[in-house]
């Protein structure tokens, strides 16, 4: 099957189900017409551009992000649940007038995010259409040469730090740490099962993708097990987002170098793909079942691990709650920013979000070892001021920043589009997921030049001693 008929095949069936959704939700909005079509027209055309030619990865992650999270969730709760979420929206009215106020609120940040996008495309770059040549030759030499004792000391550093992280509790989610590691090295356990041994995948899928293309599952597995395990010792049901960007990565140099798309090897993936996914995720919620419904003799664990799963769909992603919840509030204003980029990191206290604009199920008073926050999106944290003018201007430069990120990764990172892809996810999502403590997303950032820089003087490094 070539590429071409794949990617007509899905947008059919994409366009076909905003078309059913969409219909049935535009008849049950209780705002104006109008509001609602454009929040649709500009949501497909956030999600539609990111795959589109001349974009890049930020692009097509943050379009799924944001359309799941807000077209696809407002309307599917409108059409089967009356307008209800299951996340808090806080003093959301839900009249006609809120409604549409939310929907243009969003409105504004897609169409920077557009404008970002079509300005990026033509005067900061692009990908070619041809796959990169590796530009990694010291840290490919090295590959090459010892590729079986790299591959088997690889797995075995996965296994090695997601049981010791498992066992000593040393980063989890929604856990405070039981173990306090000298050096900042609870950082470093972070920074490796967040996305530092997904590198090493994007690094390994790359060079196996020109050394043994023919048994390339054996690179895929290696991947999808590494994600698989880092996210159960995390205690995270994310593993979709790490192994979906390495996989995304992985399908844009097949693109790039062959025609046809390799169908026993697309349906080994599939299959691999979605028994880890599903390994993962039930494992976490046992997990998180077993350890946080202690205190509800009356819920029994199958049903804890049935609803977990069950809401994971579409109230796991970040989105229009949290504009619905800020366009709702009273408590708005540029003091109020001020305050929310003034919050610290306290294991004991509750976020500014669930404080201000949420009703919090969640009590971080109360000891038990455990920190869990409601998280209200970048696009409704740059609206704490109340200001449509300066969300737009703020959504554009995170759009642009992004972008040069992923430029960054791209000119230092070995012309790795799988580890373009990675990193894009990383910081795709860390928007999606803003408004906690925000001044310290320099710990992610920095992490992120850090973790390119190493491979980049490893890499001139090993030139000394291998020749490529």
């Amino acid at each position: 099957m070539r590429w071409e008929v794949l990617v007509k095949a899905v947008w059919l069936l994409v366009f076909t189900l905003i078309a059913l959704i969409g219909g049935c939700a535009l008849v049950e909005y209780q705002g104006s017409a109008w509001v609602y079509l454009l929040f649709t027209m500009l949501s497909t055309a956030v999600l539609f551009f990111g795959f589109g030619r001349g974009a890049i990865f930020f692009d097509a992650f943050i379009g799924v992000l944001l359309w799941i999270g807000f077209w696809l969730k407002f309307s599917v709760r409108t059409v089967f649940s009356d307008g209800r979420f299951n996340i808090s929206v806080g003093n959301f009215d839900g009249t006609p007038a809120s409604l549409d106020k939310a929907l243009l609120v969003v409105n504004c940040a897609l169409a920077a995010i557009l404008l970002a996008r079509w300005m990026r495309q033509r005067w900061v770059f692009r990908y070619p259409d041809s796959l990169p040549q590796i530009a990694y030759t010291g840290l490919f030499a090295f590959y090459r040469r010892y590729r079986i004792a790299v591959l088997v000391g690889f797995v075995l550093t996965v296994l090695m730090v997601c049981l010791s992280n498992a066992w000593f509790g040393i980063y989890q989610r929604g856990q405070i740490a039981r173990v306090n590691l000298p050096m900042g090295l609870n950082g470093v356990y972070a920074w490796m099962l967040m996305f530092g041994m997904a590198s090493v995948s994007a690094i390994v899928l790359r060079f196996e993708f020109e050394l043994n293309r023919e048994r390339y599952w054996i690179a895929i597995s290696i991947a999808l097990l590494e994600t698989a395990l880092s996210n159960i010792s995390l205690w995270s049901r994310g593993m979709i987002l790490n192994s979906s960007s390495l996989l995304y990565g992985a399908v844009a140099q097949f693109r790039r170098s062959e025609p046809r798309l390799r169908m026993g090897l697309a349906t080994f993936v599939l299959l691999a793909f979605v028994g880890f996914f599903v390994v993962s995720v039930l494992s976490v919620n046992l997990l998180r079942a077993n350890a946080f419904y202690d205190a509800h003799p009356d819920i029994a664990t199958g049903e804890a691990v049935s609803e977990q799963t069950t809401l994971l769909f579409l109230d796991r992603w970040v989105g229009i709650e949290g504009v619905m919840a800020v366009v709702g509030s009273e408590r708005t204003g540029w003091g109020v920013f001020g305050d929310a980029l003034a919050e610290r990191f306290d294991t004991s206290a509750n976020a500014f979000y669930d404080q201000h604009f949420v009703e919090s199920a969640y009590d971080n008073t109360r000891e038990g070892g455990t920190h869990f926050i409601s998280l209200p999106g970048y696009i409704a944290f740059l609206y704490y001021p109340g200001s449509p003018l300066f969300l737009f201007v703020a959504v554009f430069v995170f759009s642009v920043g992004a972008a040069l990120i992923e430029y960054f990764v791209y000119r230092f990172g070995g012309k790795n589009l799988v580890l373009c892809a990675l990193i894009a996810q990383v910081v795709a999502f860390r928007y999606t997921s803003f408004g906690y403590v925000p001044m310290q997303s320099y710990l992610l950032f920095g992490s992120i030049l850090l973790n390119v820089l190493i491979l980049y003087f490893s890499d001139r490094l090993l030139r000394f001693f291998y020749r490529p």
